[in-house]
């Protein structure tokens, strides 16, 4: 039993149906068949695969590994006030300018330069790691030691300051660019990160960096706090003398006046001055008072007892207050088992309810003594302002005569309030020297890598499988898209207008007799079926009478012809039929070289007219068929060939054969083929899978319409088992 191809269903085309614009349908993309030639191609993809990840393990062996450890610090933007509000030196007020500005003094020469000479003094080692300072001697340099001549002068004081000035430079440069800052987003955060290729080194470096930005940071507004402190002390000196100078100048002017008038005003000045300092003192005990009570009136009616318990203090009303919490803790673990229906939880509410009274009894008592010591506040005020108003008259009577004494006493108040005001300062300020903290701080600290951060080798073995996987992806796609060859049937049948009548699949055989042989053994084959398909689509395509002569042409050598031929012919021996093949390679004679016929009298002899069909056929009793090789080969041979001649030796051999096949050379190399074609009752073009190229399988089907050829269809030869689609190849068997 045979089985016809899927793509059989529909009815065949002739070469009619070739159209102008048969391209257009050439340069469609066919999906399916995409994903066919992909999955085709999965061994190059994985070999690219393979290559890409190789090949980055290869480059990451050779990098040598860094590490990067990185440091966080915290830009505070909370004021501190420790001595007042006013402050020397202000804390930073936070915006986006400010931090570019911080991460620009992070990357500051004057920074790198303390962070170099801190490495350099703890570990210069790790340092002289990152930036050797000798370098491997020169040849001459050697021979020259060697031979006892040359050697370094020691340096001179400025020269190895300088020296070590320009290593600094250079430090500086390259911590530069081992180091990286920004900022977290948002946040006022700033990230610092070392990368060198000594874990240590890079921990030391980060934390370094951030630890010599807090210390100038610091350092600056101790400096800063310092020069304001000394301005102010040079100020309170030059006070000092003023204030002297006009006490003396008030102290003389007195003088003066007790000698003019004989009489002194210090006794009504100092009791007025008493009276002045007593008034203000009294304003703001009552003050104080009044606030006070007024506060713990406030308390009393917002929070009751409990608000107020916090501002008055007495030893009876910590004892209220103690009991109390000690009775409702106990009514608290009572609550936990027991309603308030329970005796004991009764007695025990009994009892709060006795400490609350009592502790608004002493409430009470505490604030009527608040209100007597703000009511006594007043009175004693009031006393005081009479008693100034009375003093303040006898002084302006006294003073009448001492107008330029109060004048310089006022002018030596105000010069002594001044100097009050700053010796206050100048205590603030070098209070505020010992307070002065940072406006950054640290919040992750640099810790020593445990693994290196480049490079990463999964990581990068891992892109190099993903872009080698990737490159061989597009290398097959790409070969698939651009590809000027057939892999699918329809495309084939689109392209020439052609019916393809049956596919023969690719065989790992290396000469012809392994083929037929093949076909022997197994007659149900994949190879069997497809030469069988051929078969009965030729016999279905011939004219009434059995007798026929078939051609296999195709368009370039190699595409299995002569296989293909002799195939047929051993499967038409099996039906019954007499069966010769004859070989019209005028220049290859091809099938005496792949049966080992060797040299003798054919086709061309036999029609020169030299020797009789009997002569030149030869009988291969192992396939029970007859060859009739090409004989004689040369240019001149093939240029004396005709159609006349062909068909007149096709006809000879039709009386004694039931088919006669012609085994012809390639269509676009030799000419010699289109006259086989005009020749024989009936013609197939064969096609190579992936091999042939389009346009030879335009070329040869528009010759063949031409000439008018008999061709019955197209066969595709030597096509991928695995690429092609299932029903396309012919897979049978009996159970």
């Amino acid at each position: 039993m045979t089985h016809d191809v899927s793509d059989q269903s529909g009815p065949a085309r002739g070469l009619g149906a070739l159209r102008p614009n048969a391209e257009e349908l050439f340069d469609g993309i066919d999906p399916n068949e995409v994903i066919r030639g992909i999955w085709q191609g999965r061994y190059i993809i994985l070999l690219f695969a393979f290559l890409g990840a190789a090949l980055a393990a290869i480059i990451v062996s050779q990098i040598t590994p860094t590490y990067a450890s990185m440091a966080k610090i915290l830009l505070d933007p909370r004021e501190r006030s420790f001595v007042s509000q006013d402050q020397v030196v202000s804390d930073l007020r936070l915006n986006d300018e400010v931090v570019a500005s911080e991460i620009s003094i992070l990357y500051s020469n004057v920074l790198l330069g303390e962070v170099a000479r801190e490495i350099n003094a703890s570990r210069p080692d790790l340092l002289e790691e990152l930036a050797p300072t000798t370098s491997e001697p020169s040849l001459l340099s050697r021979m020259a030691g060697a031979i006892g001549l040359g050697g370094e002068e020691p340096l001179s004081p400025e020269e190895e300051e300088q020296a070590f000035t320009d290593r600094l430079d250079g430090l500086v440069w390259i911590l530069r660019q081992a180091i990286d800052v920004w900022r977290d987003g948002d946040a006022y955060i700033i990230s610092v990160r070392a990368e060198t290729e000594n874990p240590v080194l890079s921990a030391l470096i980060a934390e370094t960096v951030v630890s010599k930005y807090i210390e100038q940071q610091l350092e600056g507004r101790r400096q800063t706090a310092n020069q304001a402190t000394a301005q102010i002390e040079e100020r309170v000196a030059a006070l000092r003398e003023q204030v002297q100078a006009a006490e003396a100048a008030v102290e003389d002017y007195r003088d003066e006046t007790i000698r003019e008038n004989g009489s002194s005003i210090e006794i009504l000045a100092q009791r007025l001055l008493d009276l002045n300092a007593e008034l203000v003192q009294a304003r703001i005990e009552r003050g104080a008072a009044e606030a006070r009570y007024s506060e713990m009136q406030r308390a009393m009616t917002d929070g009751g007892i409990d608000a107020l318990s916090t501002m008055v203090t007495s030893e009876t009303i910590n004892d209220l207050t103690n009991r109390r919490l000690e009775l409702q803790a106990s009514d608290a673990e009572w609550a936990e088992r027991f309603d308030e229906t329970n005796p004991e939880r009764r007695r025990i509410l009994g009892r709060i309810a006795e400490v609350d009274r009592a502790l608004a009894v002493e409430m009470a008592r505490a604030l009527d003594a608040q209100r007597n010591e703000w009511q006594v506040a007043v009175v004693r005020e009031r006393t005081m302002q009479e008693a100034l108003a009375d003093v303040e008259a006898r002084y302006q009577e006294a003073s009448r005569s001492a107008i330029g004494l109060r004048q310089l006493e006022r002018e030596t108040e105000a010069v002594r309030d001044v100097y009050k005001e700053l010796l206050t300062r100048v205590a603030q300020t070098r209070t505020q020297q010992s307070f002065q903290v940072a406006d950054a701080r640290v919040i992750e600290r640099a810790t020593v890598p445990g693994s290196p951060s480049a490079p990463r080798p999964k990581l990068v073995t891992m892109l190099g499988l993903i872009v080698g996987a990737g490159l061989g992806f597009a290398i097959v796609l790409l070969r698939r898209l651009t590809s000027r060859t057939f892999r699918d049937l329809g495309e084939l049948e689109r392209l020439s207008g052609q019916q393809v009548v049956s596919v023969m699949p690719e065989q790992r055989w290396k000469r012809t007799a392994q083929a037929l042989k093949e076909l022997g053994a197994n007659p149900m084959g994949a190879t069997a079926e497809s030469v069988r398909a051929l078969r009965n689509h030729l016999n279905s395509g011939a004219q009434r009478s059995m007798t026929r002569s078939v051609s296999l042409l195709s368009p370039m050598s190699g595409d299995g012809k002569t296989t293909a031929t002799l195939l047929l012919a051993c499967l038409a021996e099996k039906a019954d039929e007499m069966v010769v093949v004859v070989d019209l390679d005028l220049r290859q004679d091809t099938l005496s070289k792949e049966l080992g016929l060797g040299r003798r009298p054919g086709a061309s002899d036999v029609m020169a007219g030299e020797v009789s069909l009997d002569q030149a056929i030869v009988s291969l009793d192992d396939y029970g068929i007859d060859i009739l090789t090409a004989g004689e080969i040369g240019v001149t041979i093939a240029d004396e060939l005709r159609v006349d001649t062909i068909r007149t030796l096709l006809d000879d051999l039709k009386e004694t054969y039931d088919l006669v096949l012609v085994n012809s050379p390639a269509m676009l190399q030799v000419p010699d083929a289109t006259l086989i074609a005009k020749a024989v009752d009936q013609c197939v073009l064969l096609v190579r899978y992936d091999s042939t190229p389009r346009s030879a399988v335009k070329r040869c089907v528009g010759i063949l319409r031409a000439q008018r050829a008999p061709l019955e269809g197209l066969v595709m030869t030597r096509a991928d088992a695995e690429a092609m689609q299932d029903g396309y190849l012919y897979s049978y068997g009996y159970a």
